[in-house]
């Protein structure tokens, strides 16, 4: 990992060591699980409180470049009214860490799109 230390930015390197919002929650206000292309699960968890996210976690059984993105997708959630996380898509997660990328599109395409899902499940148990 020293060599990717060198060759990555500095906050691309801490999102692989330290994955930020990893895990799952219990009774979460919206949540999601979604199988993507490349046969890796992510799962998102919400709370959300004024009609604005106030915790986001996820898990995934993915490789490092899904972890990353999740992490991504999670810390652009966070603070966020829903109109605007709906407004996140993978263009931003790969704004931000195209360095580790590679051919890894997909990875944030299924971040994204899970964070959407449990958008839409808290929208549909609210009755909105």
């Amino acid at each position: 990992m020293s060599e990717g230390k060198n060759k990555f930015p500095e906050h691309v390197v801490e999102f692989f060591i330290n994955p930020k919002n990893i895990g799952r929650m219990t009774d979460p206000d919206g949540a999601a699980m979604v199988k993507g292309q490349c046969g890796d699960t992510m799962e998102m968890y919400l709370e959300i409180k004024d009609e604005n996210i106030s915790r986001a976690l996820f898990h995934t059984d993915g490789c490092g470049i899904t972890a990353i993105c999740g992490s991504v997708v999670t810390s652009l959630a966070e603070g966020r009214s829903i109109e605007d996380a709906l407004r996140i898509s993978p263009a931003d997660v790969i704004d931000r860490v195209k360095d580790v990328l590679g051919t890894g599109f997909h990875c944030a395409i299924l971040a994204v799109s899970t964070l959407h899902k449990a958008l839409a499940d808290y929208l549909i148990k609210r009755g909105k």
